[in-house]
């Protein structure tokens, strides 16, 4: 039985040396392979790299080194605790390296459980890192589905990692290989992929869309029908205003489950274009994912940009002309903001009206009267509809309650 490295290196010589054929030196490899698993010595490390070493040389022909390398893969490495296959592991990848092509099969398998150490232990980066490793686009052809789930699992653990930068040119490969797939579960993945990729890049009134679709789609479970409702909430209240945006949040206030995240008060101040307080700002921000935190070019967050421009429809609303002195008070930003927000937004045909610098003013448009009772006439009858279902669900418990006292008397 070999006991140290120097016999393991002597011994594979040997073997080479002395077998006739392919067959008897995997025979005799896999025979010193046991012996050198059941030493329990300390170099054991040591002597399966040197193992390693001698079948990755150019010299060993590929039938063994390939075989060799299937029992490395499916039945050594797995069976080692988590420390030591990323040590043997890596060296393999390593002296592997030189002759890639010929040992991709094996190199992907090795990039699989090292990815899923990596994502145990929450190394998101190292994890993605591993399998952007494996060459999914080379002559060794891969399925479809293989490809397609190889890229979402990377832009999601690049993600998780907030670095979407690195992560969008996977989900881009992704969208062209959906045409290619009819399986579901890829193409429900690659839907929540996608409505996370446009909300990383800020994209928010596209990624609120894909996140309510995904809100009411039943393959989800539960809790990622909320988290997606929750996602539709936020990307809908940090989006520009417009009708899309509209029609989303009278959606959401229509929907019962978005109690769970925010008050009826503050959704219907959002539908009905009310002027939103700084303390409904601050429920709003508890919802806030980091990269939603970010700054805007008017030095504030994207939260408080968004309410300003929503109170800036508010006041447009309800003012026919305001100072910029005024404007800058009610929205809590220096007079020079609040106008370059104005500007802006009339520019980009959001809202109408003129600023008459030399004066301090705004002027708006005037309004239809009708249209300013439209969103209140909506919000109404959301209301009522809401407290019909509540009285329906009360009758219902009152009825069942007296069946069962009615079954307990008898």
């Amino acid at each position: 039985m070999v006991v140290s490295v120097e016999e393991v290196r002597n011994e594979l010589d040997r073997i080479f040396d002395s077998s006739s054929s392919d067959i008897q030196r995997i025979t005799k490899c896999r025979i010193l392979l046991n012996n050198v698993i059941s030493t329990w010595s300390t170099d054991v490390l040591e002597m399966l790299k040197e193992v390693i070493k001698f079948l990755a040389q150019d010299n060993v022909n590929l039938f063994v080194s390939r075989q060799m390398f299937s029992d490395f893969c499916m039945r050594l490495l797995p069976v080692l605790p988590d420390s030591q296959y990323k040590l043997l592991a890596q060296f393999m990848l390593k002296e592997m390296q030189p002759r890639e092509v010929n040992f991709e099969y094996h190199m992907s398998i090795i990039c699989h459980h090292l990815s899923y150490i990596y994502e145990k232990e929450e190394n998101w980066k190292e994890a993605a890192n591993f399998l952007a490793s494996i060459p999914a686009e080379s002559y060794y052809r891969f399925s479809v589905d293989y490809e397609m789930e190889l890229y979402l699992k990377i832009a999601q653990l690049y993600m998780e990692d907030d670095d979407p930068l690195i992560a969008d040119p996977y989900i881009k490969k992704t969208s062209v290989l959906k045409f290619l797939t009819s399986n579901n579960d890829l193409l429900l993945t690659y839907k929540v992929c996608y409505a996370r990729m446009l909300d990383f890049r800020l994209k928010f009134i596209e990624a609120a869309q894909e996140y309510h679709e995904l809100s009411n789609c039943q393959s989800l479970n539960v809790n990622e029908r909320l988290t997606a409702l929750k996602n539709t909430l936020v990307c809908t209240i940090l989006s520009f205003s417009g009708e899309i945006r509209t029609q989303l949040l009278k959606s959401l206030f229509d929907d019962e489950r978005c109690k769970i995240f925010i008050k009826t008060s503050t959704l219907g101040k959002l539908c009905s274009l009310q002027i939103i307080k700084s303390h409904e700002i601050n429920e709003i921000a508890k919802l806030l994912l980091p990269h939603q935190k970010a700054e805007t070019n008017y030095g504030t967050s994207i939260l408080v940009e968004a309410i300003a421009q929503h109170n800036i429809q508010s006041i447009e609303r309800l003012y026919e002309n305001i100072k910029i002195e005024s404007l800058g008070r009610l929205l809590g930003f220096e007079p020079c903001k609040a106008e370059l927000m104005v500007g802006r937004m009339i520019s980009e045909g959001r809202i109408e009206g003129s600023i008459n610098q030399k004066n301090g003013f705004i002027t708006f448009k005037l309004r239809n009267p009708n249209e300013l009772l439209e969103s209140w006439t909506e919000i109404i009858e959301s209301l009522n509809n809401q407290f019909n279902r509540m009285n329906e669900l009360l009758l219902a418990n009152s009825s069942l309650q007296k069946d069962k006292k009615d079954h307990t008397d008898v």
